[in-house]
């Protein structure tokens, strides 16, 4: 989960820890419509890498 925390954060969004109850941390994640479409490229990429190709 702290993953996509990072990758949110490098792509213009703001974290914030709201809290923590035991081991659950709770955040808000907000931003501009920028940082939503980069977020959305960067996974949509990611996802793209890790299929496996079919033409091999």
């Amino acid at each position: 989960m702290d993953d996509i925390l990072k990758i949110a954060q490098d792509c213009g969004f703001s974290v914030v820890l709201e809290g923590r109850i035991g081991t659950q941390e709770y955040n808000s994640v907000s931003g501009p419509l920028q940082a939503l479409e980069k977020f959305a490229e960067v996974i949509r990429d990611t996802a793209l890498q890790e299929q496996p190709r079919h033409d091999e």
